[in-house]
């Protein structure tokens, strides 16, 4: 065979390895199981609108229904392929089964010229199938002039439409087909195709690398499987995860889990290295800082739901293990605030002319804070600097920028100055250090602590103290409250309410917050325990009548 030969019979993979019939569609189990049944029962729709992403199988499914209704031996699940129904549809030549690109042929003169030919009867097959990809191009003109031909077609009419954007089809025109949706394929299934795929290619393909080729792909097969066809063309039949990266121009994953254990140590310096080496790369620092997103995501997801929800994240087991490991590091609110500052990095990337200096910048926010460390969600998420020099005896702090608090009242305070401890009990009565008492004064006690920071009162207005031991407070919150749990046992969150209540109750306090699944009842005071028992009522929410 000559060059010329060679080059005019090569196929890509994504056309090569296309599926012929319904067992070899990959991840639309959901889907082929239906139409299967409908083939075998004969109970056919007049229109079938596939939906879904691309390169998931939308256009092979129409195919091969378009197959199975008119192979000579069928109906039949297993068309021979053989047979010059099925040879002309599998090439895109059939008369019977015509393909139509929505997004080229749109406009109202081409479905007039299709409403002319369904009125002819098929050449050899038992349907005339119509298969119209991207119908959502369609214009509104075409769509109306569809409509009656799609509601009474003949008898040996069929339409199926395919479409990666469902909500721009008109209402009249999807209720008048039966509609499929089609999923992203997982990158498992993805992975083991791939590795079938190498297998027949002669190619040897390391797992980590057909992995990142999957992950690469987005749910996509057909993306897969051409990116695998780029890399079979550049390499010596031998792909390594290096080659996937390379050509990719993506992260590898262990300079992405280094720069993380970097912003764990709040190690600006060890971070901003690690950002030079993979710009030396050539790395896409916009894909890096929407890998580092995903990164903080996907730890979110550890954090959040432990083993349990580990299956969100789609990496091999050994990866998953890493980033349990970078997650005990990390609280919630940290979290949280990383994915905030790598998103507002991703804008800023967008408006400015160098994409590595709002990186660095969101980097420097993750790895310098004051000793008030990150604003939770329902506080001011606006992350600040902290100094990284050694500890130093503490001095009285710096004024802080005026911000505003606000209480559930809606009152606010803009004035930009915060109580101390001393301050904010100037005027709040001391109390006894007992358990009862605690649990009697509570208000008294998160009111304090609301002069101060209103977030941690908030979150301390669901808590109830448990047990006294000594100088050990424990704190309970209802179960369902691990977000507040985590913000309270921030280093400065903690010391705040310990400073507060020592000064009202004159004693050293320890706290430690748990979760519980009932909390101790409250104690009411005897004009609110009167009225209680008048009326028949019960406290929904109490706040500090300031």
């Amino acid at each position: 065979m000559g060059l010329y030969d060679k080059f005019m019979s090569y196929l890509v993979y994504a056309r090569k390895y296309r599926p012929q019939i319904f067992d070899d569609v990959v991840g639309q189990t959901h889907i082929t199981d239906i139409l299967k049944k409908t083939v075998t029962s004969g109970h056919l729709a007049q229109a079938y609108l596939f939906c879904g992403p691309r390169g998931v199988g939308k256009t092979s499914c129409a195919r091969i229904l378009a197959k199975s209704l008119n192979c000579q031996n069928g109906p039949t699940l297993k068309p021979c392929g053989e047979c010059p129904a099925c040879s002309e549809i599998a090439k895109g030549v059939s008369f019977d089964v015509l393909e139509i690109d929505g997004a080229s042929n749109r406009g109202i003169d081409e479905i007039r010229t299709l409403r002319e030919n369904v009125k002819f009867a098929p050449n050899y097959g038992r349907y005339k199938i119509y298969i119209v990809d991207e119908v959502h191009m369609l214009t509104a003109e075409a769509f109306n002039a569809l409509l009656k031909t799609l509601e009474e077609p003949p008898e040996y009419v069929k339409f199926i439409f395919a479409t990666t954007e469902p909500n721009k089809v008109p209402a009249t025109i999807i209720s008048r087909c039966q509609r499929f949706d089609f999923k992203r394929v997982s990158i498992k299934d993805i992975s083991a195709f791939l590795e079938a795929t190498a297998q027949k290619e002669a190619l040897q393909a390391d797992p980590d690398a057909l992995f990142a080729v999957a992950k690469a792909g987005q749910g996509s097969l057909r993306d897969a499987l051409s990116i695998l066809d780029q890399l079979s063309a550049h390499s010596e039949r031998r792909i390594q995860s290096s080659d996937v990266f390379s050509m990719l121009g993506l992260v590898e994953t262990d300079y992405r889990f280094t720069l993380v254990d970097a912003i764990s140590r709040q190690d600006c310096a060890a971070a901003l290295t690690v950002v030079d080496q993979i710009v030396d790369k050539g790395k896409d620092i916009k894909q890096l800082i929407k890998d580092m997103t995903e990164h903080f995501r996907d730890i979110m997801v550890i954090k959040i739901g432990g083993k349990t929800l580990e299956h969100l994240v789609e990496y091999p087991a050994a990866i998953k293990e890493r980033y349990w490991n970078q997650a005990q590091h990390f609280t919630l609110a940290e979290i949280l605030n990383a994915i905030d500052v790598l998103i507002a990095a991703q804008d800023t990337a967008r408006i400015t002319e160098t994409l590595r200096m709002p990186l660095e910048i969101s980097l420097a926010k993750l790895t310098y804070r004051e000793t008030e460390k990150i604003k939770t969600a329902l506080g001011d998420s606006t992350p600040v600097a902290k100094t990284a020099v050694k500890p130093q005896p503490e001095a009285k702090p710096a004024q802080p920028a005026p911000r505003v608090l606000s209480d559930k009242k809606g009152m606010v305070d803009i004035s930009g100055k915060i109580s101390s401890p001393e301050t904010a009990v100037t005027d709040v009565k001391e109390l006894q250090c007992d358990l009862p008492s605690l649990i009697k004064n509570w208000d008294q006690l998160t009111y304090a602590v609301s002069r101060i920071k209103m977030s941690v009162a908030t979150y301390l207005q669901e808590a109830k103290p448990y047990e006294l031991s000594g100088s050990r407070l424990t704190i309970a919150l209802p179960g369902h409250c691990g977000f507040h749990k985590e913000s309270l046992d921030t280093k400065d969150n903690l010391r705040l309410v310990e400073d507060v209540f020592q000064q009202i109750l004159k004693q050293n306090i320890n706290i430690k917050y748990v979760l519980v699944d009932v909390l101790p009842s409250a104690v009411e005071d005897a004009s609110v325990a009167s009225a209680l028992d008048t009326f028949g009522g019960e406290v929904v929410e109490k706040w500090h009548a300031e």
